[in-house]
C-alpha cells in the first residue's frame, strides 16, 4: 500500500515533531523533567503541556483512567513519579480511593461511561484531564449497579464537552433528566454484558469490535457513536490487550484525517480509507507506533502546526505573539503563525478569546490559501513548501 503514496514535506515534518513528542514523554510525562528542561528546542511544547504523548494510554484524556485501574500502587505507569512525590492534586485522591479490583465488565462500564461523559478533558487546564468527571466518586461501588445508581443521584456536573464531543444520546423518558443518564443506566450495562462474551471469542481487529458496537447500537435503536466507541475500544487495547489486535487498523477523526491529507498524497485513485491506511502503515513502519496511537498524535499534531493554546484559564499568562513550534512548514495558512503577524493580518493574538483555528485569519482578511502562501513565501524568498490536494 505504500507505494501508492507520495510523502510531503509535512511527512518529514510529522516525523520531526512525533520525535519531540516521544522525547517529552518519557522525560516529562512518564518521568519527572519539567516541559521547559525537556531539550527539545521547541517553545510551544516547552511551555504548553500537551504535545507529550505519543500513547493514547498516556494522554490527558486516559489520565485518570490509569489512576482508577492501577490505584495508589507500583503497578501504575506513574509510580517512580508518584513515589517520589511528583504528581497533582487530583491523581493522589483518585488512586488512593480506588482500591478495589473489578472484573473486565466492570471495567469496561467505567472505560464506556469516561468516554460518553467527555473524558473529563478540559485543555485549558493542568492536569486537563480530571473535569467534571464521575470517576472521583465511584471508587466504593462493588459493580454496575452500584454505578449506575451513583450516576442518578449525583449532583454534581460529570458531563465536560471542552475539547471533547458527546455522542447523540437518546431521548430521556420520564425519570431521566438526561439522555446521558438514560444511556448509562439502560443501555451501557447491557452493551458490556453483551460485549464480553464477544470479546472472549478471539483477539479481534479494531475495526471488528467497532462494527459489532455499532451494529448493537443500531439495532437499539441508537446512534452509532463513532467518535466516542472508537476511544472506548482504544482503552480495551490499552488496559485489556489480550482483546485486541493492537497493529490492526483504526478509525480516523475529523483532525487525523486534516492531519493524514497533508503527510501524503496518493500516486494513483484510492479510496479514502485506503488512503488514510497507507499513509499509517508507512507511519508505523518509520516511527514503531501503533495505528491507534499514531492516530491520537496525528490529532496532536494538526493542533502543533496551528501553534494550538487555548486562551484563558492556566495557560493565560503565555504571550501567544512570541511562543511558536519550530514546524519546518512555514507557510501553514490556518490557526496562529507567526507570519500572520509579519504580514499585519492581525495585530495580536493576544487580543482574541478562543484560538483562531482552520482559516479565521486569513478568511477574515479576504484572502485565499494560495494566495497566503504566496505571501509567506514572498516574505521568506522562497518557493511554496507545499501545495495541498
Amino acid at each position: 500500500m505504500t507505494a501508492l503514496i507520495e510523502p510531503t514535506a509535512y511527512y518529514d515534518d510529522f516525523l520531526d515533531y512525533y520525535k519531540k513528542a516521544q522525547t517529552q514523554q518519557e522525560l516529562c510525562n512518564l518521568g519527572i523533567v519539567p516541559h521547559s528542561d525537556s531539550g527539545v528546542g521547541d517553545a510551544l511544547m516547552e511551555t504548553i503541556e500537551l504535545y507529550d504523548v505519543v500513547e493514547r494510554k498516556y494522554a490527558g484524556f486516559s489520565q485518570i483512567v490509569n489512576d482508577v485501574f492501577y490505584g495508589w500502587t507500583e503497578k501504575h505507569p506513574y509510580w517512580t513519579k508518584m513515589d517520589a512525590g511528583f504528581h497533582t492534586k487530583e491523581r493522589k485522591i483518585v488512586a488512593k480511593r480506588w482500591k478495589k479490583k473489578h472484573d473486565v465488565k466492570t471495567w469496561l462500564y467505567v472505560f464506556l461511561l469516561h468516554r460518553v461523559t467527555g473524558s473529563a478533558i478540559n485543555y485549558a487546564k493542568i492536569p486537563s484531564g480530571y473535569h467534571n468527571t464521575l470517576l472521583f466518586d465511584l471508587h466504593e461501588c462493588d459493580n454496575i449497579a452500584e454505578m449506575v445508581d451513583v450516576m442518578r443521584s449525583y449532583l454534581k456536573p460529570f458531563y465536560t464537552s471542552i475539547g471533547y464531543q458527546f455522542p447523540a444520546f437518546p431521548k430521556p423518558p420520564e425519570g431521566y433528566k438526561r439522555g446521558g443518564d438514560y444511556y448509562l443506566a439502560e443501555f451501557a450495562p447491557r452493551l458490556v454484558d453483551d460485549l464480553l462474551p464477544y470479546l472472549a471469542t478471539k483477539t479481534h481487529t479494531f475495526r471488528e469490535i467497532g462494527d459489532w458496537l455499532f451494529d448493537w447500537n443500531v439495532q437499539n435503536g441508537l446512534r452509532k457513536y463513532k467518535f466516542q466507541y472508537a476511544a472506548f475500544i482504544a482503552d480495551i487495547a490499552d488496559w485489556f490487550p489480550e482483546f485486541v489486535e493492537r497493529e490492526s487498523p483504526f478509525y480516523y477523526g475529523t483532525n487525523a484525517i486534516e492531519c493524514v491529507s497533508y503527510l501524503a498524497t496518493p500516486t494513483q485513485r484510492m479510496k479514502k480509507e485506503d488512503f488514510l491506511d497507507a499513509v499509517m502503515v508507512k507511519l508505523m513502519g518509520d516511527t514503531g507506533g501503533f495505528p491507534y496511537n499514531l492516530e491520537d498524535c496525528a490529532c496532536d499534531y494538526i493542533r502543533w502546526v496551528e501553534n494550538y493554546i487555548k486562551p484563558g484559564g492556566q495557560y493565560d499568562y503565555v504571550d501567544r505573539d512570541n511562543v511558536w513550534n519550530s514546524s519546518s512548514i512555514t507557510d501553514h495558512p490556518y490557526g496562529r503563525q507567526k507570519a500572520m503577524l509579519k504580514l499585519e493580518l492581525i495585530d495580536s493574538f493576544n487580543s482574541l478569546t478562543v484560538h483562531p483555528s482552520d482559516d479565521y485569519i486569513i478568511s477574515r482578511a479576504g484572502i485565499s490559501v494560495e494566495e497566503y502562501r504566496e505571501r509567506v513565501n514572498r516574505l521568506r524568498g522562497s518557493r511554496p513548501e507545499y501545495s495541498h490536494r
